[in-house]
């Protein structure tokens, strides 16, 4: 993971000289460089993988603030919201920036300046595991109706990221379900879903947020099976644009359906009324 942001810095941070782990700088490198520092590691979720905290700091001649401004500015736009592959490893993972580490550093003895940028990457849990394999009808249907919402430029995915995602991309995934009972031979089905939404850039992002909440509150229903003339009724479709899209989701809606009780559900004989006498 390290050496593909490495490999990434190196390539889209022009001037710097080299990155390097903790223990390989010293008073003597040339400056400018960046180096890399790995913090905590937590368990994030079965949709989008496990999160790392990394630190980049760019060291630079303690001549001026400027400088350090600059090169944060550099590597925010190399890191953040960007797909990226350890050349070593194949691991496919994602980092967002999450701010500084606290007030600028000067060192005296290195004349230097310095940083902390910290990012939290996240690695997209492997494809075509049976245990991560999402099929369910209601998903499918609300995956299928967002396409065609959003049209062919958009890939929707079903129950997590998939390593090499693209964007603009929505997931959606299931994060709950309910049953009620509504009459003597049918109960209610609830299901609610979460949805990320990714686009090219934050206008983008912004514009599905606001088209697929208005669009569900305006349909009622989705099809679940056309054939058959079987309906998702839509409820509470909502949209909170400060949530993080890789792993919180900004889009919420619940689906709802009547469905037959089973006949094995009931007993075989409720209640017995008598009237007169046998003999």
């Amino acid at each position: 993971m390290r050496n593909g942001i490495r490999q990434r810095l190196l390539t889209a941070v022009p001037g710097i000289t080299d990155v390097y782990e903790p223990h390989a700088a010293d008073a003597d490198s040339v400056k400018p460089y960046l180096v890399i520092t790995q913090g905590e590691d937590s368990e994030e979720s079965d949709w989008a993988g496990f999160r790392r905290i990394i630190e980049i700091w760019p060291v630079v001649d303690r001549t001026s603030f400027a400088e350090v401004d600059k090169l944060a500015k550099q590597i925010q736009s190399a890191l953040d919201e960007q797909l990226l592959a350890d050349p070593d490893t194949s691991e496919v993972f994602t980092c967002s920036y999450i701010g500084s580490n606290g007030a600028d550093e000067v060192d005296t003895e290195w004349n230097a300046i310095t940083r902390g940028l910290r990012f939290a990457v996240y690695a997209i849990q492997p494809v075509g595991l049976p245990e991560l394999a999402v099929d369910d009808p209601w998903l499918e249907a609300l995956a299928v109706w967002t396409e065609q919402q959003l049209g062919a430029d958009w890939t929707v995915y079903r129950g997590l990221w998939p390593p090499g995602y693209t964007r603009p991309s929505v997931l959606w995934r299931i994060a709950g379900m309910e049953t009620g009972e509504v009459a003597a031979a049918a109960i209610e089905v609830r299901m609610r879903f979460v949805g990320h939404v990714l686009g090219t850039s934050q206008t983008e992002t912004n514009a599905a947020l606001v088209l697929l909440p208005w669009k569900l509150q305006t349909s009622v229903k989705i099809p679940l099976d056309l054939a058959d003339r079987r309906y998702l009724q839509v409820i509470n479709p909502a949209a909170d644009h400060k949530a993080d899209a890789l792993t919180g989701g900004q889009l919420s809606v619940t689906l709802k359906r009547k469905v037959a009780r089973p006949a094995d559900f009931a007993p075989l004989m409720a209640q017995i009324y008598s009237t007169g006498k046998l003999e």
